[in-house]
C-alpha cells in the first residue's frame, strides 16, 4: 500500500497555500481575523480612490457621537504617502485628504 509521510503532507499543503496567496492581488488578500469593519472599508476606499495599498494607521481616534462612533486618523500607504481620514457615521464613506508635510 501507499503511505503518506506527515512531512510530505505538511510541505504539500504549505506550498499550495503559498501559491494560492501569491496569485491574489493586494485587494483580494483576505483580511486578518479581528480587523475592524471600518478599517476594511478604509482599505478598500483607499485602494479604489487613491491607488494606495494600506500599510497601517499611524493613529486612530474613536469618538462616541449621537449617531454612533466617529472615526478619524492618519493612514500610511506602502509607497510612503499619508492620508488623513474621517468617518462621521458607521459604514459611510470616509473623507480622505492627502497629508502634505507643510499642512500636517
Amino acid at each position: 500500500m501507499f503511505a503518506i509521510r506527515p512531512a510530505f503532507f505538511i510541505f504539500t499543503v504549505s506550498a499550495l497555500s503559498i501559491t494560492s496567496a501569491a496569485a491574489m492581488s493586494p485587494g483580494e488578500m483576505p483580511e486578518p481575523a479581528g480587523t475592524p469593519a471600518w478599517e476594511q472599508l478604509l482599505t478598500l476606499q483607499l485602494e479604489d480612490e487613491k491607488k494606495c495599498v494600506l500599510s497601517g494607521t499611524l493613529f486612530v481616534r474613536e469618538m462616541p457621537g449621537p449617531e454612533g462612533v466617529t472615526i478619524s486618523g492618519r493612514a500610511k500607504c506602502y509607497d510612503g504617502r499619508e492620508f488623513d481620514f474621517s468617518q462621521q457615521k458607521p459604514h459611510m464613506k470616509f473623507d480622505i485628504r492627502a497629508c502634505d508635510p507643510a499642512v500636517c
